[in-house]
């Protein structure tokens, strides 16, 4: 948010924001006062969701450090469907929105910034639905494996293991498949040599495999 201000006032404007704290399983949504704040997320991880007219909840982003989370309901307090839930132990630093509208009519560079966040959220939000309309199942949860490594993977001898804070449905509706598809497809991968199950975690043992799987999907779909 502060990235391309100068270092001098971006220190002093800095010194005005406190961290807060947040366990695992915390859920911000319309019940709370979510829209008066965006969060910059300090340590830890959470899923943005999206609740269905059916009640059902899509998970739409999994965001972890440096990352924003707040800032739709911020500038439209009706996108009542979204929420935030934490996966682990998680601090991150509130401005208000007052605050925030304050930099933005005082300092060109935080609005340029505030709009490149919406820019990428669209991009993201654009990217995901290419890849839910031309790519098969197994494409799909092969690059949203790889998407989550590259984020949030942990190197263990030549492995990286990933998912390990987020379970299974939750992955299913980030990738837009049943769960029981996802288990299928993760077991298929498995008898493949390209991912070890441990418990709650996936291993990844044969990235490239992974990376060969989801390069296919975007061969077949359109050009901009």
């Amino acid at each position: 948010m502060l990235a391309k201000t100068d270092p001098v006032a971006a220190s002093v404007m800095a010194k005005r924001l406190q961290p807060t704290a947040f366990p695992p399983g915390c859920v911000l949504d319309d019940q709370d006062d979510f829209g008066m704040r965006l969060y910059v997320i300090v340590s830890g991880k959470v899923k943005v969701c999206c609740r269905r007219h059916d009640g059902q909840q899509v998970v739409l982003a999994v965001l972890g450090p440096s990352e924003i989370f707040g800032a739709i309901t911020l500038f439209d307090p009706e996108a009542n469907e979204l929420s935030v839930t934490t996966l682990t132990d998680v601090v991150a630093v509130p401005i208000e929105r007052r605050q925030l509208l304050r930099w933005m009519a005082e300092r060109q560079e935080v609005t340029d910034q505030v709009l490149r966040l919406f820019a990428r959220w669209v991009k993201r939000t654009t990217d995901s639905l290419v890849d839910v309309a031309f790519s098969d199942t197994e494409r799909r949860i092969a690059g949203r494996l790889l998407l989550y490594s590259q984020r949030f993977g942990r190197q263990e001898q030549g492995a990286v293991r990933v998912l390990q804070d987020l379970t299974i449905t939750d992955f299913a509706r980030f990738v837009g498949v049943a769960p029981k598809t996802v288990d299928l497809t993760l077991l298929d991968f498995e008898s493949r040599g390209w991912i070890r199950m441990d418990g709650d975690s996936v291993v990844i043992v044969d990235g490239q495999a992974l990376r060969s799987m989801s390069a296919m999907s975007g061969a077949e779909s359109p050009g901009a």
